[in-house]
């Protein structure tokens, strides 16, 4: 059964997610876009080169364009559903601890609702 992915909206209805998206190349988003067709397609099914565990909740995908990483951090909730709730372009090796935290947030926030 596949997955269903939303992106995470603020309270005024904007999507962070898809800015993210939309500053990007064509080439760049058309790959992003294709790590979450997986996630749809396939849900926890991913290997780590495409999908990993943060911590708690919170998980990210990893795609890769043109020697640039990205991180999309999702989580699931009730029924067959995840919501993705933060993307950056990663630039260190570690992930930010601040990115990670505002995952956090916006998925005690989707929760709430």
């Amino acid at each position: 059964m596949p997955w269903t992915v939303v992106y995470y909206e603020t309270g005024d209805g904007d999507s962070p997610i898809e800015t993210f998206l939309d500053k990007q190349s064509d080439k760049a988003r058309a790959k992003c876009l294709a790590y979450i067709t997986l996630l749809e397609t396939r849900g926890t099914q991913l290997p780590a080169s495409i999908a990993k565990h943060v911590r708690g909740k919170i998980w990210e995908l990893r795609p890769e364009w043109s020697g640039n990483e990205y991180r999309f951090f999702y989580g699931a909730i009730v029924g067959q559903q995840f919501v993705i709730l933060h993307a950056v372009q990663k630039k260190t090796q570690r992930l930010k601890e601040s990115d990670i935290a505002l995952a956090e947030k916006r998925y005690a926030d989707v929760v709430m609702r």
